[in-house]
This record gives C-alpha cells, sequence and structure tokens, in this order.
C-alpha cells in the first residue's frame, strides 16, 4: 500500500515476517531508508490490515418477464429482462506491476565490465584479464547479496490499491420480439444494452511531464545531478518514481441491436443466421493503457483538473475489442443419397453404409474491424481520405516490390513517391495517385529531392524537431510532443474478415449401442487468404502478398462408441 498523507509505503505484513518469506533483505530496506522513504504499517496509516476494505453487501437482482401476444400456429412472443452482475477483478493486471514495488524489487549483479565491480577499477576487465571465474566451479558465492544494485531516486515505481475497492458491476437490460414465420423457423429483433461500473483504473500522479512539455511550461533547462530523476516529477520530489493508484472508477457503455433467423431441423436440415449491430464505449478496464495521468504532463489547461472530468475527456473511447458489425451462420444438412433420399434410394445395405447418412455441417463469420490513426506526426497538411482497397500500388522501398494496397493518404516521405535509383529500379511506392497529399507528416519533413547536406534543417529531415525559447533566451531544442495529440482516440472501421469451416460426417452402426463416427474436417474451406490486417498507421500501406488467414486444412478422425 501507500499513504499519500505521509508519503509512505504501507507494508501489509512485518519487517521479520518479510524477512522469513524471502519477500525482501535488510540491505535492500536500508537503501530505500537511507533515501528518506518510509515505510509504516496499516494502523499507521488508518487501513484495514488487509488494506482494503470488504464488501460485505453486494446485491444482484436479476429481473425477467415473456408474453405470447397470440396463439395459434404461428405465435409472437416478447421478453425482456434486467440485471445486475458483480464479477471479480483479474488478479494479473496489478500483479505483474505491484511485484516492482519497494521493499521488494532489486537486482544483484556482478560484472566484470562494470568498473565500480572489476578489481583495478577500470572498465572492460574481462577482456583484459585470464576468466578467474567459471560458471558452475567457483561462481557460487560470486554474486554479493550485501550491494543490491538498480535502486536509485526516482528509479522504482509504487503501485498500490486504494483503499475503496468496490466490486466492478454490470448492468444488463434486453428487449426482444420473437416470430415463428414457417414452420420450425423462427426470426428474433432485439436490443441488449449494458452499463459496466466500478471498472479497473490506474491513477499515476507522480509522473515526469515528457521534454517538450516541461521545457514549454517551465521555461527552463531539465534538472541534473542526484535528484534528476524525481525534480520534474509532479507530487513527490525527492525519492518516488511513478505512483500508480489502482482505483474502481471506470466505466463502460454498449448498445447492440440484433437479428436472428433460425431454423430448428427439421426434414434433413437447419440453420441459424444472426448479425449484431454493436456500439461499445469504455473509460477504464483491464489493461495498462487506461491510466488517468495528472496535469503536470500537460500543457497549461489543455486537460480538466477535475479527475472525473478529466477521466471522461482523457479516457473515454470506442472499445476496439467489440466489433461493430458481426454476421454469424451456421448449418447442418442431410446429404441426398441414401436409402429414403432422392438419389440411390434403392441402395442395397452395404451401398447404403458407403453412401448413405451422410451429414455437412459448418458455421462461419464475417467481422468487421477497428484501426486507429498515428499520433506520431504533428503537421497536417492534407484532409484524412481512406481509400480502402482502391488503390493497388507496389511497395519498393525495402529494394524488393511487394503488392500492396494505399489505405489511406497516410505519411510516404517525398522522395519515396513513384521514385526510381540511379540505375532506374523503383525504389519508393509505386502506383501514388497523382492527387496524393498526406494526411499527416512530420514538422520537418523530406522535401521531394531527398535534401542537400547544406540546408540547416537536414540532420532534422522526417522529424518532429522544433526550438523552444528558455526562460534565460537560450534555444533547446526537442521533439514536438503536447502529450495532446489532436488523432488520439480515433478509431476507425476497417476491412472486414470471414472465414468458413466445414464438416462432412457420418454415423455407421455397427450394432444397436455400437457405432463409429466418420469426421472431414475443412478449416478455411474456401482457402480465402483474406487481407491480412489493418494498415501500417504512419504508412497508410497494407501489404497484400500476406495472408490474414491460415491456410486451408483438413481433419480426418474415426471414433468409435459404445
Amino acid at each position: 500500500g501507500f499513504d499519500p498523507a505521509t508519503k509512505s509505503i504501507v507494508n501489509g505484513a512485518d519487517w521479520e515476517k518479510m524477512y522469513r518469506i524471502g519477500a525482501t533483505l535488510p540491505q535492500i530496506r536500508n537503501i530505500f531508508e537511507s533515501m528518506g522513504v518510509r515505510f509504516i504499517s496499516p494502523e499507521e496509516a488508518g487501513v484495514p490490515k488487509r488494506l482494503m476494505h470488504t464488501n460485505w453487501w453486494d446485491f444482484g437482482p436479476r429481473a425477467g418477464f415473456a408474453y405470447k401476444l397470440s396463439d395459434g400456429a404461428r405465435p409472437f412472443v416478447i421478453r425482456g429482462g434486467y440485471g445486475i452482475y458483480g464479477y471479480p477483478m483479474p488478479l494479473r493486471a496489478f500483479n505483474a506491476r505491484m511485484r516492482s514495488n519497494p521493499p521488494s524489487n532489486a537486482n544483484f549483479t556482478f560484472q566484470f565490465s562494470d568498473s565500480a565491480q572489476s578489481p583495478d577499477g577500470l572498465p572492460n576487465y574481462g577482456l583484459r584479464s585470464v576468466p578467474s571465474i567459471i560458471a558452475g566451479v567457483n561462481s557460487r558465492d560470486v554474486v554479493n547479496v550485501d550491494n543490491p544494485q538498480g535502486i536509485s531516486r526516482g528509479s522504482f515505481r509504487t503501485v498500490y490499491f486504494n483503499p475503496e475497492q468496490p466490486t466492478s458491476r454490470a448492468h444488463e437490460w434486453n428487449f426482444t420480439v420473437e416470430k415463428e414465420i414457417f414452420q420450425n423457423t423462427v426470426v428474433k429483433v432485439g436490443y441488449v444494452g449494458s452499463h459496466g461500473s466500478r471498472l479497473d483504473m490506474y491513477y499515476t500522479y507522480n509522473q515526469a511531464p515528457n521534454d517538450y512539455v516541461w521545457f514549454t511550461r517551465e521555461g527552463v533547462a531539465k534538472p541534473t545531478g542526484e535528484y534528476s530523476g524525481t525534480a520534474r516529477r509532479g507530487f513527490e520530489q525527492t525519492m518516488f518514481g511513478d505512483i500508480e493508484e489502482y482505483q474502481k472508477t471506470g466505466w463502460s457503455n454498449s448498445q447492440n441491436f440484433q437479428f436472428e433467423i433460425q431454423r430448428r431441423y427439421h426434414k434433413g436440415y437447419g440453420f441459424q443466421f444472426y448479425y449484431v449491430l454493436s456500439n461499445s464505449m469504455m473509460a477504464g478496464g483491464e489493461g495498462y493503457s487506461n491510466m488517468l495521468p495528472a496535469t503536470n504532463v500537460f500543457l497549461p489547461g489543455a486537460v480538466p483538473e477535475d479527475n472525473k472530468e478529466r477521466t471522461r475527456f482523457w479516457l473515454y473511447r470506442r472499445d476496439t475489442t467489440v466489433p461493430k458489425h458481426r454476421y454469424n451462420w451456421n448449418f447442418i444438412v442431410d446429404l441426398p443419397f441414401g436409402q429414403g433420399k432422392p438419389l440411390a434410394s434403392t441402395a442395397g445395405p452395404v451401398l447404403d453404409r458407403i453412401i448413405g447418412g451422410w451429414q455437412l455441417a459448418g458455421s462461419g463469420s464475417l467481422t468487421s474491424t477497428w484501426w486507429s490513426l498515428p499520433t506520431g506526426n504533428w503537421a497536417f497538411p492534407g484532409q484524412l481520405e481512406i481509400y480502402g482497397t482502391k488503390h493497388k500500388v507496389q511497395d519498393c522501398r525495402s529494394g524488393v516490390c511487394h503488392d500492396a494496397y494505399l489505405y489511406y493518404n497516410g505519411y510516404i516521405p517525398a522522395n519515396r513517391i513513384n521514385s526510381y535509383d540511379e540505375n532506374g529500379k523503383p525504389n519508393g511506392v509505386m502506383g501514388v495517385p497523382a492527387n496524393y497529399q498526406p494526411a499527416h507528416s512530420p514538422l520537418i519533413p523530406m522535401p521531394a529531392d531527398g535534401g542537400s547536406s547544406s540546408d540547416p534543417n537536414a540532420p532534422y529531415y522526417d522529424s518532429n524537431t522544433v526550438w523552444v525559447t528558455l526562460k534565460n533566451g537560450k534555444e533547446q531544442r526537442t521533439s514536438m510532443n503536447t502529450n495532446m495529440h489532436p488523432w488520439r482516440n480515433q478509431f476507425f472501421s476497417g476491412l472486414y474478415r470471414w472465414n468458413q469451416n466445414a464438416s462432412l460426417f457420418k454415423v455407421i452402426p455397427v450394432k444397436e449401442r455400437v457405432n463409429f463416427r466418420l469426421n472431414i474436417d475443412f478449416f478455411n474451406v474456401f482457402n480465402m487468404p483474406g487481407i491480412p490486417k489493418t494498415p501500417d498507421a504512419n504508412s497508410g500501406l497494407i501489404d497484400a502478398e500476406y495472408s490474414g488467414n491460415g491456410a486451408r486444412s483438413l481433419q480426418f478422425g474415426l471414433r468409435l462408441t459404445w
């Protein structure tokens, strides 16, 4: 744990227990305390012994209804429901970060190449001497556990639980209309909504701003010396690195409309097809990307001061793990061969066992994707245009030409647009349309002729280099990054991905209670390659020579049941 009021780390166990179970060593504790880090007990911090308050009164009611509007051969039914669900937080999300907390994290090394550890105090001792330590022979006690390494001011991260950890919840509601339109065939149209609350989120409030924000906000050079790793931080400037509070303050919203038509298996065939349209938004949830920074890492006035308002402004975005469009289908059909079938209906017992009783089943999907705009460049010379697969080009920049699509007008250096080398060999992106203008570019883009070494900007071609005037009048060179890129959290619908699997199978009766089942399974039955992935965010290219799906594969199986 951590106590912001006293800027102290809260140990859930006493020192003797931590030493006994190997969670830390006195030597590590001494290094942290020598820097001024203070360790206190849960009682001193005013939090429970387990560091979190227990939730005794979680309540998850659910209610639903169904009503038949009409009787007869083709019933018409409406259904609806509402429920509140609780679910546990994923352990992996915080375990991976909390194991780096002091006082349980340090490195123990012995390196001859380190001048601080070499016998003569000079570097590269291992290159200048005959090896005196042989692994497995006399190396057991070489590493000195009394000399922890890698601990310095600002070098360690502190991650802790907010003592209030309410159970994550989901509110879900739905309304469905069902109508039987033919015998054994039903159409369903429905709406499903959900609201997630108390989702996982990190509040990180001791970060240092990037160089551009620091120079622009403060107007002074970066600190140096012993406190160089801490002096620019927002909450504590002498000891701690990043401080992350694990909170339950995130939320999500999802609206889903679905259509389904289903025929139950009858008279030799059945099928199901459904379509789902989803719009899902989120702020928080599992993952390190859901971190709310403090205001000191932005330019003044760029983000709201209030944490809740800043969360909505900074983190609330589309949930790209949920496709916007999903089409799914499955089917089963009897093949028309064998006794009682349209073909070979008079087949004898032996022939019928070979050709009769076969069934074909399959399932497939067609799903949309999301892709995000890049946030590395800070100039916007043209309007964003999404071409899809309209412009097929060749990417020859590596020396070998590959078929590709210019999916959108990303940044291609001007000297690599339809370009050739001195031998007349293509060395750029060939086939770029004449009216192409990049939607984004570096602040100092590459000139069309490749530039000149006499140009003062030549060392900074294809970069976002800027010069900031400090308070003392000096020009400080750095890279543009306000930490507030205008294209952040911008997602667009990408290419669709689809696949079809199928299985040809039959049951071969041996006796009344003994059967064989023969399966021939086809994965990616049409051997559909598919365009491999979302476009390269920077250039806008999609390599068309790689498959997005695995090759068709067949699987044979014979099953004996009794």
